[in-house]
């Protein structure tokens, strides 16, 4: 009987044979052989492919599929069956497969070649179509890689218009400063670098009389204007609602370049068949560019830019349509500004300030009328502080808004306790408001809801307004003092015969006292002009039914003498100081 014998098998043979594609790949994934099938099918060289990654073979979507799904899968089983794919031929079709595949990951027995752990064989046979499982995932994938494209897109779009002004296509602020840097890094060495900064005098007005178009359209001139102006390797941007900057080496034309700036702005702009004519008050800074002392670029650039803000504003605060050069007067200025502007945001939030009271007699029954409302601050380190060392930098800030609401809320609420007493003669009490506040569009608003919480009568309260303010062609400051009136609340006039306000003016707003300032009444006895003046003031205020008031009463001769004039209320040192809050309760007057 013959003794079976097993058959020597020829292994490579049957694997080039293999009736399916059949892949090896290394533990880096790199083809290191494949068979004849696989290369029929895909119409690639065995050359072409071993050595390459095994990677190249998919699309990039199944790329992602192979990594997500099958390497995690052979990694902890060693194996993967019937998996959906798709496999790239030489002419970049793409040809439905299954793929399997196996991994070897034991340690090698003795005697067995070590490069053969991490080696995988991949096995793919012809598929009619993916499950609709891994459809949803190629799909997810494919859509995921378009959003993300997008998303670069619209980074890239958002990036771009933040560095550039929407309505003039200059550069915006944050377009600007890198620029500016890059200028400063790259300049050549001793040349000086000028900076202009341009604020549109009034521009507001524009805005409100012409309508917001109009003031687009006068913007939109302007950049034109300075963009025409500025050399090659200069900068023009628009850093604010109205402010511009042109910036650039300044050798050859310098500061004075500021001349030519303020014609071109100042020239006629044609909109809607008017000519409008708008001035600017210019700033400007001057120094060589140099980063010696380890000054980095950026710091000199913003350092340049803030400079010539401050020149700016202090055009601006002497008079518009002129330029200043500037220094470090001006430097030390601004400086202190904004060191006290901190304080008094911080003031505001710690209770720093209070209140005190200016009694106000009625001059006919020598009764007490009210009381005139005067802000302290008692500040930890200077100790008082009255308005005059800190309402100016209030007001150029706009931070005067905040003081201006806090003082008429606390002194509303002294008012309504001042009149608890239903038996007793009603008591006023004046606050004093700023031009800043009277054009603030929500002064009348803000004050309309502390009198409705309140509970206090209107006609309680008076709004001691500066000439200045009554004055203002601001159509805000014209609205919320027919808002006030209309509220209720009265409205003096402070300080009146220094400003600019004249009789003429008294028809035209809805005012119901005249308050006559010291400087006149200090004059009484001794001065014929103010005797006058004074008692000008009396009888046109009760012609036109005004109550009328004069402060700084410091002598009995200049009471007795408004009492013969008429004068309707005092105030003054010559009877009681400002009160604080303490005292009001037992304070009597006594004249």
């Amino acid at each position: 009987m013959a003794t079976d014998v097993p058959l020597a098998v020829d292994y490579e043979t049957l694997f080039r044979a293999g009736p399916g594609g059949i892949v090896i790949a290394d533990s880096s994934n790199t083809i290191v052989q494949i068979n004849d099938h696989m290369l029929e099918w895909i119409g690639f060289s065995r050359e072409e492919l071993v050595g390459t990654s095994f990677t190249r073979l998919l699309p990039a979507a199944d790329r992602i599929l192979f990594s997500a799904r099958a390497m995690p899968l052979l990694f902890l089983d060693g194996r993967v069956s019937d998996l959906s794919f798709n496999v790239l031929g030489k002419d970049r079709v793409a040809r439905p497969v299954h793929l399997s595949a196996s991994r070897v990951n034991q340690r090698p027995e003795a005697g067995e070649a070590p490069s053969l752990v991490g080696t995988t064989v991949f096995l793919f046979t012809p598929r009619r179509e993916r499950t609709a499982e891994q459809e949803h995932l190629i799909s997810a994938v494919r859509h995921a890689e378009k959003a993300d494209a997008l998303r670069r897109e619209a980074e890239y779009d958002l990036a771009r218009s933040a560095q550039f002004d929407a309505l003039t296509s200059l550069l915006s602020r944050v377009g600007l400063m890198p620029r500016l840097a890059d200028m400063v890094r790259n300049a050549p060495p001793a040349c000086d670098l000028v900076t202009f900064v341009l604020g549109l005098d009034h521009f507001r007005v524009v805005n409100e009389s012409l309508g917001q178009a109009a003031g687009d359209q006068v913007l939109k001139a302007v950049a034109d204007r300075l963009l025409a102006l500025t050399d090659e390797g200069s900068l023009c941007a628009r850093v604010g609602d109205d402010e511009f900057v042109v910036v650039g080496p300044g050798s050859a034309r310098g500061v004075s370049f500021a001349d030519t700036l303020l014609d071109i702005v100042s020239a006629p702009i044609l909109v809607d068949d008017l000519d409008i004519v708008v001035t600017a008050s210019i700033g400007a800074s001057e120094s060589p560019i140099t980063t010696a002392g380890g000054i980095a670029p950026a710091s000199l650039a913003e350092t340049q830019v803030r400079q010539a803000t401050s020149a700016m504003y202090q055009a601006k605060a002497t008079g518009r349509n002129r330029w200043k050069r500037f220094t470090s007067v001006l430097d030390d200025s601004a400086i202190n500004e904004i060191r006290l502007l901190g304080e008094i945001r911080a003031a505001l939030a710690d209770g720093q300030f209070r209140l005190e009271y200016q009694p106000q007699l009625d001059l006919e029954t020598r009764r007490l009328h009210g009381y005139e409302a005067l802000m302290r601050w008692d500040h930890p380190e200077r100790g008082v502080i009255g308005p005059a060392g800190f309402i100016d930098v209030a007001e150029r800030s706009g931070l005067v808004n905040q003081l201006g609401a806090w003082a008429c809320r606390v002194a509303i609420e002294r008012c309504l306790q001042l009149n608890a007493s239903a038996d007793a003669p009603p008591i006023t009490v004046s606050v004093n408001v700023s031009a800043r506040q009277l054009g603030d569009p929500r002064l009348a608003e803000v004050i309309g809801e502390l009198l409705a919480e309140s509970g206090l009568d209107p006609a309680l309260l008076t709004l001691e307004i500066t000439e200045t303010g009554l004055i203002t062609d601001s159509p805000g400051a014209h609205r919320n003092l027919e808002l006030l009136h209309g509220h209720g609340v009265r409205l003096s006039i402070d300080d009146f015969g220094t400003g600019h306000a004249g009789f003429a003016y008294l028809k035209d707003f809805p005012v119901d006292e005249l308050k006559i300032d010291g400087s006149f009444v200090a004059g009484l006895g001794d001065s014929a002009e103010d005797e006058a003046i004074v008692a000008s003031c009396i009888d046109v205020g009760h012609a036109m039914g005004l109550s009328v008031v004069a402060e700084g009463i410091e002598t009995r001769e200049q009471l007795d003498r408004l009492a013969e004039m008429g004068c309707d209320v005092i105030q003054g040192y010559f009877y009681s100081k400002p009160l604080r809050d303490d005292s009001l309760d037992t304070w009597q007057p006594s004249i």
